[in-house]
């Protein structure tokens, strides 16, 4: 693997998560954890994580480039890297035929959008006799989701265990920041739960003795009861309503005009 010991020791300081720590160490091994936000829901978290070509560091492949990671999110599957061929027929074409590869961590269990599990000795742990498990958990959150990873690892090594925890940690923490920054990192999220379906719900959901949300048929019908005193008791009666006012009788018109005494002297006019 390109990175050596001393290198996965440098702290990271710039990208360590909001919280990460390792949280246990003995000397046959260690535990590390580390949390970060996001801004998207945790569907489009999960679809992100399964794609570590977009946002694992290359620094930490066995080729020096992310384009050659996949992973297979199924259990059984493979957290892999292809090794390209470097090998040439014998005109000096490439032989892109045959190409090698190596695993990074298998799948042991997938839950979309909730949980990844994966097992595996990363980096110069391969070379021991160690063993690790990575879990990812993903929980909904007011405005993202948060990610919390967490990596196990025990068995033999030949390097020092304290300094390789502390190693690891920086790595995981790093990986974890990169995998946040791909996703867009929720700024100062995390601090509240995610919104319930009881939230969101509407004057219809709500039963006697409850109260509909503002805006609502229940909210409007309260608005309408009457309101309190100053001594904090209801109007005792609700106020009625005036009687109309009669109407002033006018003077009927006639209904015809009357008619013209006929002169008999005005014949012909």
């Amino acid at each position: 693997m390109r990175i050596a010991f001393a290198v996965l020791a440098v702290a990271l300081v710039s990208t360590t998560p909001a919280h990460a720590e390792v949280t246990a160490q003995s000397g046959s091994g260690f535990a590390v954890s580390h949390t970060v936000t996001v801004s998207v829901d945790p569907e489009a978290a999960f679809a992100m994580l399964r794609t570590p070509a977009k946002w694992w560091d290359k620094e930490h492949t066995w080729t020096g480039s992310a384009d050659n990671l996949y992973m297979d999110a199924q259990a059984g599957g493979c957290f892999c890297e292809l090794i390209p061929n470097e090998a040439t027929t014998e005109s000096g074409a490439p032989q892109r035929t045959l190409r090698g590869s190596v695993q990074h961590m298998q799948i042991l269990y997938v839950d979309p959008g909730k949980l990844l599990r994966m097992s595996g000795a990363l980096g110069p742990l391969q070379g021991e006799a160690m063993t690790g498990t990575m879990t990812i958990a993903l929980a909904p959150i007011k405005g993202g989701t948060r990610l919390t990873v967490d990596y196990v690892a025990g068995g033999f090594m030949r390097m020092p265990q304290d300094a390789m925890a502390t190693a690891v940690d920086g790595v995981i923490g790093a990986q974890a920041s990169r995998l946040a920054m791909a996703l867009g990192p929720l700024v100062g999220g995390g601090k509240g739960e995610a919104p319930t379906v009881e939230d969101d719900a509407t004057e219809a959901d709500a039963g006697e003795g409850e109260t509909a949300g503002p805006g609502s048929v229940g909210s409007l019908v309260a608005d309408l009861e009457p309101d309190e005193d100053a001594s904090g008791n209801a109007d005792s009666e609700k106020p009625v309503a005036a009687p109309p006012k009669a109407k002033t009788p006018t003077a009927a018109r006639p209904a015809a005009r009357p008619a013209r005494e006929r002169n008999d002297d005005e014949g012909g006019r």
